[in-house]
């Protein structure tokens, strides 16, 4: 094992039961909304007009984004170590940099994150697809985020700290990456991909 490693597990090993389960809690019902929205949105896809699957797609990526475990009510660390103690003893803190510092791993992951929302929010225009090939790509991208989710909410039970905070990246990176960029502009390609980098320092 290395020092990285090492410094990780033990950082994962100081949170207590009550901090672990109040986010494993919060990360499932994120879950569970998203397949509802999910659902709603896969209903709806087989009526939408060829000139609003645009305007579908950007409202469905914004759904799964504001849905993903980002807030601190999802992290272990941020519930038992923020609102009181001010992150002070904070085991992310320590390995990754506090997460207000502007260069911290969460920091810079959140910028890019939100960055990325801010750019589909924006592309109004996106690329020209036939509606028969656009509602394919919308679909796919419902049934494997959807899959993706329930398989989290599964995956999360059992799990110590350690595991939550390595579901979580995965999580993240997988559903970012099922974004289907063949709807939306460059810029959108280039976030996600700034986005997939920041990621890989998140745990």
């Amino acid at each position: 094992m290395t020092d990285r490693a090492k410094e990780l597990e033990a950082a994962a090993n100081a949170i207590d039961p009550a901090s672990l389960q109040a986010a494993k809690a919060a990360v499932a019902a994120s879950c569970a909304e998203y397949i509802r929205w999910a659902e709603l949105f896969s209903q709806r896809l087989e009526t939408v007009e060829p000139c609003e699957l645009h305007k579908f797609a950007r409202a469905l990526v914004l759904t799964m984004l504001g849905h993903l475990p980002t807030r601190p009510v999802t992290c272990p660390f941020c519930i038992q170590y923020g609102q009181e103690r001010s992150c002070q003893g904070c085991g992310y803190g320590a390995t990754h940099g506090r997460c207000d510092a502007e260069t911290s791993a969460f920091s810079r992951f959140i910028e890019a994150f939100q960055d990325l929302g801010r750019v589909i929010y924006q592309d109004v225009e996106g690329r020209s697809l036939e509606p028969g090939p656009a509602r394919g790509f919308l679909l796919a991208f419902l049934r494997a985020s959807q899959y993706r989710a329930e398989r989290m909410q599964g995956e999360i039970s059992g799990c110590n700290a350690l595991q939550l905070m390595k579901r979580k990246a995965s999580y993240l990176g997988d559903m970012i990456e099922f974004i289907p960029g063949d709807f939306f502009s460059q810029k959108v390609t280039e976030r996600r991909r700034t986005v997939m980098m920041m990621l890989m320092d998140y745990w």
